[in-house]
Parts: structure tokens; sequence; C-alpha cells
């Protein structure tokens, strides 16, 4: 007899134990009955055990079903979602259903089938006579119960005599394959003329080509005879991508200078990270490359992350010039058995290199020898959405130094945190401060007077860079038509009744949105104020540039670039197409075009509102702007001549737009560092968040106050250093028909704060719903 510890997928801060008559291996999917209900969990622990070593006072139930023999999540990962459970205080069990591809813990189906006994009993009764034939095929439990009015008694009863009996079926998903076919045995004769001009290339044809040369019934024949084999593979994503390779290439001295102290530091089995701060299109992907090969040479495997969906095409294109099969991909844009067929590759030991977003720092790569965390500073990094959040980059961090991996950020933006943390030694630091083919673009500010979008310079230039037959880049980072919509004859903003922040108006689907819960408002509505319907648009959106675009140059192809536009994989794909193709146009994007594109014939830069996001109210409004600010001027010229960016701003003293004009990292650096130290934020403190949402506000201002009282005895009581701000709104203060209040923990020290929060980690507050956030990544 074995005792079975299991996670279950629960908001609950324990495992449960089970019994078995065998040994199951940790990692494993095993059903578990769990009150009235089955459970899919994940055998954690299994040791032997006998009846004088289990707690007398409970009752142990046994493992109802095993899934598989093999470890979907091997146990030598265990250690790093520990961590992860302990650091966010965040379940176990929650955080193995975060790691784990969608549908492993889906709730079971239990299905009836017919005993010989049971057939027998059915056939003397006229009233269940009818349900022999469904019952013997099997049928679902909810079935029974819906349609045949079956009650749960009656079937408890059923099984009781043995007339039918009872299983789990759990939802498998299927892992997509594609068919081939290969020659099996000598042929001679006509048969042999006919199959050897089919296979004396290859010798295994996809199923869809042989079907063109020989009909479904000789297929089949050739089959039985034993001249051909049916075989499958499991099937890999095909992402055709019209960027260039970079096959042919040579590493500058200073590009070569990063990847020997990045050997050296593999010969010497360092595991201290790197920070590589490289400028755009310093060519930092080709350390990566050349870093990749020597791990592989080593016998050792690469995870790869990146920030969004939309730069896994340029890298995995990147990767495959030089590394052909051997890559697996995990992104949320994969469907589920999309995402199991790549896991199971991964977890076989079929890929050498994983590369994907957030999700991915919990593939199964075995023998990691490297982490690449690229566009460190990015906050799609932090999960918001989960109860879990968790930062993918910190957690890569910990994943390394568990299992012995040098782990490698990279950046032309690094986050604060992470640039301050190379400055004091606890990361290495190296820079890359040239472009190898190209010099830095020519940086000018366009100082904006009135309401105009496009300034007269910005047209000017435009028109020039459009005659030289080069592409121009328009940068603004707000979709839609216009932010703002007013009625016309009584002032009324039109507002989410959910949220109670503007509607946004898209003009291509005539309609006022929601841009947090998708609330939406045809555009004809009449003001619900004083039932007019005349609107007046304030601000513009990326869709009203492209209109205003296409006014001032009717002859050009504008292309926009947006979340708008790319709403799936497939529609991703069509627009990087036409990106692109090499003929004069003008690209209108938000941020998804700023990180890691190189967009060709590109040699001018417009960004239209340099100080879009910097007054929002968030300690990394100013480090966010920067950064994107950065990010687009680094699409220009990224060829073989010089480029052109022009700044367009109603506020050119800010510091931020002054520093983003001259490039210089550093003295935005300094200027944020002095910011965050006067004001008490990371990286010199600690920060959590504990977010409260409710529909009475008044209740949940009350509940609040009191649960600030208790925080600050338990404060004075355990002698911990920790400053608690709040209660109080969220600066978004209604989403989705909720009210929003947060309080904020600071501390100086991790183990104070972890302290304080252990106290907290399981709070409840009735229906008032309860998010806790370690190192938030936002604060609205």
């Amino acid at each position: 007899m074995f005792l079975v510890e299991v996670q279950l997928p629960l908001p609950i801060f324990k495992s449960f134990h089970y019994l078995s008559e065998s040994y199951l291996l940790p990692g494993i999917r095993v059903v578990v009955p769990f009150g009235r209900q089955n459970l899919v969990g994940i055998v954690w622990k299994c040791h032997e055990a006998s009846l004088e070593t289990l707690d007398p006072t409970l009752e142990y139930k046994e493992v109802s079903e095993v899934l598989e023999y093999f470890p979907l999540y091997p146990a030598k990962f265990f250690s790093l979602l520990e961590w992860i459970s302990q650091y966010y205080h965040s379940p176990l069990g929650l955080v193995l259903k975060m790691a784990l591809p969608s549908g492993v813990f889906k709730i079971p189906e239990r299905k009836i089938y017919l005993t010989k006994e049971g057939e027998k009993f059915f056939k003397r009764s006229e009233d269940l006579k009818d349900l022999i034939e469904e019952l013997k095929r099997g049928i679902s439990l909810k079935s029974l119960q819906r349609k045949r009015k079956v009650k749960p008694k009656e079937i408890k009863e059923w099984a009781k005599l043995g007339l039918i009996t009872v299983k789990t079926v759990i939802p498998r998903a299927k892992i997509p394959v594609e068919v081939f076919y290969r020659c099996k045995s000598e042929l001679s004769g006509e048969l042999k003329d006919r199959l050897e001009a089919i296979f004396w290339e290859n010798p295994e044809v996809p199923e869809k080509v042989l079907r063109e040369k020989l009909s479904k019934g000789e297929i089949e024949r050739y089959l039985r005879a034993g001249y051909l084999e049916r075989i499958e593979f499991p099937k890999t994503r095909r992402v055709v991508l019209p960027t260039e390779g970079l096959t042919n290439y040579v590493l500058t001295p200073s590009q070569r200078g990063i990847l020997e102290h990045l050997l050296r530091a593999i010969h010497e089995g360092s595991t201290k990270p790197f920070l590589l701060h490289g400028i755009t299109g310093s060519g930092k992907s080709l350390i990566y490359v050349e870093l990749i090969k020597e791990i592989l040479s080593r016998g050792k495997r690469v995870l790869f992350l990146l920030p969004e969906i939309v730069l896994t095409h340029y890298v995995e294109r990147l990767l495959y010039e030089h590394f052909k099969g051997k890559i697996a991909v995990l992104h949320s844009a994969l469907s589920p058995s999309q995402k199991l067929s790549e896991w199971m590759k991964i977890l076989e030991g079929r890929a050498d290199i994983v590369l994907g977003t957030r999700s991915a720092i919990f593939a199964p790569v075995e023998n990691l020898g490297l982490i690449i965390v690229d566009e460190e500073h990015d906050p799609s990094y932090k999960e918001e959405h989960l109860p879990c959040r968790y930062h993918a980059r910190d957690v890569a961090l910990i994943r390394g130094q568990l299992e012995g991996a040098l782990v490698l950020l990279g950046s032309a933006t690094p986050s604060v945190k992470s640039y301050y943390y190379a400055r004091i030694g606890k990361y290495k630091l190296l820079t890359l401060k040239e472009r190898p083919f190209v010099s830095l673009p020519e940086i000018k500010l366009v100082k904006l007077r009135g309401f105009k979008l496009v300034s007269d310079e910005v047209q000017r230039e435009i028109e020039i860079a459009l005659s030289k037959g080069r592409s121009v880049f328009v940068y603004l980072n707000r979709r839609g038509y216009a932010p703002l919509v007013i009625c016309e004859e009584c002032g009324y903003v039109w507002s989410c009744p959910n949220c109670g922040i503007p509607l946004t108006y898209h003009k291509s689907i005539e309609r006022l949105l929601c841009h947090y819960c998708s609330f939406e408002v045809p555009r004809g509505l009449l003001c619900p104020n004083c039932q007019g319907g005349k609107y007046k648009f304030y601000r513009a959106g990326t869709e009203r540039i492209e209109e205003e675009l296409q006014k001032l140059f009717p002859n050009t192809e504008i292309l926009r670039f947006d979340r708008d536009i790319v709403s799936s994989e497939k529609r991703l794909q069509e627009v990087l197409t036409k990106l692109y193709e090499p003929y004069p146009k003008i690209i209108v994007g938000t941020q998804m075009g700023v990180h890691g594109h190189n967009f060709p014939q590109v040699n001018l830069v417009v960004v239209l509102r340099a100080e879009e996001g910097l007054f929002l109210p968030h300690y990394k409004a100013e480090e966010r702007t920067f950064q994107l600010l950065l990010q687009a001027e680094g699409r220009a010229g990224r060829k073989m001549e010089k480029g052109k960016v022009l700044i367009q701003t109603t506020i050119p003293d800010h510091y931020v737009i002054k520093f983003a004009l001259n490039q210089d990292y550093e003295g935005f650096f300094q200027e944020e560092l002095l910011k965050r130290k006067r004001f008490g934020y990371p990286p010199f403190m600690r920060l959590a968040v504990f977010r409260f949402e409710g529909m009475q506000e008044d209740k949940l201002t009350e509940r609040l106050l009191r649960l600030k009282e208790e925080m600050e005895a338990l404060k004075a009581s355990k002698q911990l250093n920790v400053e608690i701000l709040g209660p109080s709104p969220a600066p978004l203060r209604k989403l989705k028909g909720l009210y929003r209040w947060q309080i904020l923990l600071k501390s100086y020290t991790y183990k104070d704060l972890h302290n304080f929060l252990e106290y907290y980690r399981e709070l409840t507050l009735g229906n008032i719903r309860v998010v806790l956030d370690v190192d938030p990544e936002e604060l609205l």
C-alpha cells in the first residue's frame, strides 16, 4: 500500500492524500474522489505506508484512475513551482494549473455501461428495456439524468447491485499528426516502376502528395499487400515569414568580445546572470545565435523567452535558419492540441530549443544550459490576469539558479530595476553601443502647436522619404479613431457604465467601445443626457491617423499595425507579409510595431505624440514612455543608410523627451533613480498590492478600513518594517461593474514583506474579491 500526495487545481493552500495499491510516479495525472465529484490531480509525492503509519483520525480514499504512466511534469521541476507558490503566495495547485497546457485538468466525464447481469435485469423490466442499447454503448451520467429522468438514487442502487459500471472518461487533447507513406518491401515489374517514380527522391512521401498520384483504393491495396507502410509524425507549426534570413554574417569586434565573455562564463560554470544592454540594431540576435550554437554543442538545451507573440515569428525564422527542426514553440495563440503537441515534443527530448512567451518559462526542458530573456524590460512578462501574478523574467532567474543554467537578459532599454542590479554587481553588465553597418539615426524635435495631428514639417519629411522610394513608420501608442467622444449639444462625455472611463470610437465598425470590458454603443444612439445625435471626436488613435494620412497621401498605401487589425495568428501572418514587402508605404502602428521588427526600407520614423502615456498615475509611467520612444526610434535606418526620426510633442522640456531626443539611457536612468529613491519605489523598496473589488463601494470601504486597523496592529505586534498605504481607490476606480480599491505595501526588506504577507495569503472578505500582487507592474 502507498500513500499518494496529490495536488489539485484548487484555491487551497494544502495538498490531499490518497491510497494506491501500486507506486505512482510523481508528475503523472490521476483521477481522485473529492467530495461528491472526481477531479484530475498531479501526483506530488508517493511513499510506502502501513496501517500503523497512517493517521487513524482520517478516512483515506483511494486513487480512482491513473491517466498515464509517464510524468507530464517531471519531479525535478517541482522545486521551481514550490518557489513560485511561496514567493507569490499562490496555492501550489493553481501554480500547476497555470504551468501545464490547458485541458490537462478538465473535469472528467462519467459514463455508465451495462453489465451482463444488468442486461438480464433490464430485459425483464418493461420500463427499462429501451435503455439497454444506449447503456451498452455507454451513456454519460448527465445525459441519463437529464433525458431519461433517472434519479441519482436509482443509479447508485444499480451500481451497488452490479447492474452497471460507472467509468471516468478524461478528455485528452489530440496531438495533431501528419501522415506519410514509405516503401516497405522489394518491388518488381510494373508496380516497381510506378512506385519508384514516386519514392525515388524521398523515402517518405506525404499522404497529400501520394493521393495526387494514386487512388484511395490503390493505396489501401498496396498497404494490405505490404508494399507500403503508413507512418505518422507529430505535426509542427509552419510559419512562412517574409523576413530575410541571417546566415552569412561576421561578428563585429564588439559582438565577438561580448560573446567570448559569455562563453568564458559557460566554461567556468558560472550561473551569475548577465544583462546585455545593446542599442537598437546593434546585433544582439547574432550573439544569441552564436551562444545557442555553443550550448547545443555541449549537449545542453536552450529556453528563449520573448514578451509578445508577434515577435516569435521573427526570432523563429532566425533560429530556424540555423537550427532547423530542433525548435518547439509555446505561446497562447496556439490551439490546445498544438500546445500539447509542442509540450510533448519538449518532454520527449525532440526539441533542443524552446521558444515562447511568458508561460514558456514552465516548459519541461531538461538538461537546460541557457535561458535568454529578450526585451527583458517589457511589462508583458508579468502575468496580470491569473490568480498567480508571476513575472517570467524573475522566474527565469530562479530557474537558472536551480538548474545551473546561464541566464542572459537582453534589451535596448533595460528596466531601471535590472540596470540598477547590474550597476551594483548583482548581474554582470555587457554593453553594445554601436550598430554594425550603419550609424544611429538623426533625431529632430518637432514642437506641436494647436490641434493639428500631422504638422507641416512632418508632412514634408514623409513626402521626401516616399519620393526616394522609402517607407515611413508612424508611431502612436493609442488605437481606435478617437479616445474621447463628447455630445456636441450638451457636452456629455460618452463613458462606460461598467468601468466609468471614456469610450473609444472605432470608425471601421461604427461603435464606441470600452477597451476593458468590451461594452459597446452603436454610433447612431442618441445622447442619454439631452437626446441629441451629434458627436465631437477629441484626440486621435491609429485609426484616425490612418484616415488623415490617406487624405494627405492618396497614392500611397497606408498599413495599420495594432491589436484591432491583428485579431488572430492567421491575420497576423497576412499583415506581416504585407509589412515586410519592400515597396514604399506608410506603416501606422502602436507599441506592437516597435519591438524587434526590421521593416524593410523604413528610413523615417515619426512619433506623433511623444508624451502619450507620460502622465498616467503610475510610478513606471516615465520609464515606459522613455522605453517606447527609444524602441520606436530604433525602427529607422536599420539597413545600409542613416535614418531620421521626428519626435512631435507639445511638452519638449520634459526630462523624458529630452533624454529620448539624445538617446541617452544613462542620463534617464540617473534621473529616474533619484526620483525612485526619493519617493520609495523599486529598486529601493519591495512592493505588494492587495486589490479589492465589490459591487457596493460604501460596504467595500467600511470593511477595508477595519482591515487596515488589523494590519497595523499585526505589524506592530510582529515588529515588521512594512509601510501600509491606503485603503484608497485604484486609479481606474471602476472596471466591469465592480468598484476597485487597494492597499499598497512597501518594505525595504524582502523578509519583512513576505513574513507580513504570510498572515494574509488566504484573506477572504465575504463577497469582496481579493487579489494579491507581489512586485506589481501595474498600479492602475
